[in-house]
């Protein structure tokens, strides 16, 4: 890296040891600048200056921090620099020297720190914004559960099997209970005999059957029916669309 490229010399300092140390501090420095080492020669430049106060040294230190800023992007670094140049420009200005090099810096280091500024105001977005979701579509009016044919078949099964299993299963108990009564009643009186027991046994198991036999076939259909207007309410129980078939007796209507 080449030293700065408008490096100046300090100026006489007010005594010649001071001069001599500040010679030295600007040495170090500029060799600390060649290097890359801007945070070394910064602090070489600044304590030089202490010494000598040559105007030259501000200007060595406004390079030495825009370049600092390149390795370490921190705004702050530029804003010292153009402290720095505007600083030089001013009291080269005020002894009749050229400030045009240090003016086109102050002029540059403002176009990165208005950059900058609009950067950190408009904060750049992540991604693209995510599509909305689609609005769920509202669901449909469930339709009152009307019965079709199955429906109407299955609680005609329901309402018979009532009645066939309650009724059947009632009389069958009913009359094993008063053959049984009657057998006791006429055994008080007169001894059985063999042929009379078995007619009563033979009565009430007859009893007994009637009344399993109404139950199973009540239960029996009770279960059909109970089955039918599931499978009817399933398929949404809604009379569909009539289907016109042609039929041996003439033009029916099939539901």
């Amino acid at each position: 890296m080449a030293a700065p490229a408008t490096a100046r010399q300090p100026e006489a300092a007010p005594a010649a040891s001071d001069e001599a140390e500040a010679q030295r501090l600007f040495e170090e420095g500029s060799k600390a600048y060649n290097l890359g080492k801007f945070d070394v020669a910064i602090a070489r430049f600044e304590a030089a200056y202490e010494l000598s106060h040559a105007e030259a040294l501000l200007y060595n230190l406004g390079q030495a921090y825009s370049k600092r800023y390149e390795l370490e992007p921190d705004p702050a670094y530029l804003r010292q620099a153009r402290v720095l140049f505007l600083n030089f420009a001013k009291i080269a200005e005020a002894s009749g020297g050229d400030s045009r090099d240090a003016r086109a810096h102050v002029a540059a280091i403002d176009v990165q720190l208005a950059g900058l500024g609009k950067a950190e105001a408009e904060p750049q977005p992540e991604g693209p914004a995510p599509a909305p979701a689609p609005a769920p579509e509202p669901p449909a009016p469930k339709q009152p559960y009307r019965p079709r044919a199955a429906g109407i078949a299955g609680y005609a099964l329901i309402g018979g099997g009532l009645v066939l299993g309650t009724g059947l299963g009632a009389l069958g108990l009913v009359s094993a209970a008063r053959i049984d009564e009657q057998r006791r009643d006429e055994w008080q009186y007169v001894p059985l005999s063999a042929a009379r027991e078995q007619q009563y046994a033979d009565s009430h198991q007859s009893a007994r059957a009637l009344a399993f036999a109404g139950i199973g076939v009540g239960g029996a259909l009770l279960v059909t029916g109970v089955v039918l207007v599931a499978v009817d309410a399933a398929r949404g129980g809604k009379a569909g669309p009539r289907r016109a078939q042609l039929r041996p007796g003439g033009l029916a209507v099939a539901f």
